[in-house]
């Protein structure tokens, strides 16, 4: 977590921009009742990942609805990384090719109990799209 806390969004990696960008885009548009895929679509398509976009709005819901804590972001046009933010930061950076034991206890520390095996795998997957290089 400690690597993206209080970053410049600019700073981050390529995929971590991309993800911090799509996970601000989720909150905005399900806090403002607009359709979900519609407000991503063209983002995961243009870097060439829509196959994952049902996952990647899976792991936010579950997030949502299931997470010990409600989560806080920060406006699209804000330039550093916030607390939750970094802790979703790490979240899918571990599913790009970290431990799977280290994944599962950091969903877990995430989500209630039922909801992890569906985070986990949710974000397995969009972590295997992710690392390979964008269409």
């Amino acid at each position: 977590m400690y690597a993206y806390l209080d970053r410049r969004v600019s700073d981050l990696a390529e995929a971590d921009r991309f993800m911090l960008s799509a996970m601000r885009q989720w909150v905005g548009a399900a806090r403002s009742g607009r359709c979900l895929c519609a407000t991503l679509s063209a983002g995961f398509d243009a870097r060439g990942v829509k196959d994952v976009l049902n996952d990647f709005g899976s792991a936010m819901a579950m997030l949502d609805r299931s997470g010990i804590t409600r989560f806080r972001f920060a406006p699209a046009c804000c330039r550093r990384v916030t607390d939750d933010e970094a802790r979703l930061l790490t979240l899918f950076a571990f599913g790009r090719g970290g431990d799977p034991a280290r994944l599962w206890s950091i969903c877990a520390s995430l989500v209630a109990d039922a909801a992890v095996p569906r985070l986990h795998a949710a974000v397995e997957t969009i972590g295997a799209v992710l690392m390979e290089d964008p269409a």
